[in-house]
């Protein structure tokens, strides 16, 4: 059974949740103990401060509860990678990603249409909206990586290899992708843009239509 195509941006957004919360929850505790070590052991006049020298199990729960936190963690982390990296056997569409210095190649063999950026204008991503879009993406020079911010998602391309993901758009509209791995002099030039259409005026763009 093919597995199921995810959206991304929904995807990380959730695991960043996790992560927020865990630190706004450490930092209470972490302000909280300082306080209460500031005012409790405070030093008043010429008496110095009471106190143990060691508290063995305060520190093995805490020791414990740091490991617990980190192994949850962890495997948030590497369930979400691993639905993210999941391709589907029988993607509705396919889209070939070639990067070069500096630019970007989009072509779509299902159609036989490409979108190739110049020094002049940078190429336009044309996707469609609740579709499950496989990428094969390579490089013909040296490493670049394909990066669309609002997706949460990047992804980097090796000369010499082939490397395979799928996305999800949710929503038509328009936003931007840039070459996150720096690439040589003319490295900030490497963005294009991301159309994503309705599957009705992709079919209609796909097919020839502006």
């Amino acid at each position: 059974m093919p597995a199921p195509v995810v959206d991304t941006r929904h995807e990380f957004a959730g695991l960043f949740s996790r992560y927020e919360w865990l630190m706004v929850a450490v930092a209470a505790i972490v302000y909280a103990a300082v306080v209460f070590a500031v005012v409790r052991y405070r030093r008043r006049g010429d008496e110095r401060p009471r106190g143990r020298d060691e508290a063995k199990t305060v520190e093995s729960i805490y020791a414990g509860l740091v490991g617990v936190i980190v192994v949850l963690l962890v495997v948030a982390t590497f369930t979400t990678e691993s639905r993210v990296d999941a391709v589907a056997a029988r993607p509705k569409l396919r889209i070939d990603v070639t990067a070069f210095q500096w630019q970007w190649r989009f072509d779509y063999p299902q159609s036989g249409r490409s979108v190739v950026g110049s020094v002049r204008q940078e190429p336009t991503l044309v996707v469609p909206a609740h579709t499950e879009i496989q990428f094969t993406e390579r490089s013909t020079d040296v490493i670049h990586s394909f990066w669309i911010p609002t997706e949460r998602f990047k992804r980097d391309a090796f000369p010499d290899r082939t490397t395979r993901f799928d996305l999800v758009f949710d929503h038509v509209g328009t936003t931007v992708g840039h070459c996150a791995e720096f690439c040589g002099l003319r490295h900030s030039d490497m963005n294009f843009k991301v159309r994503v259409l309705s599957p009705a005026a992709f079919r209609a763009w796909l097919g020839g239509q502006p």
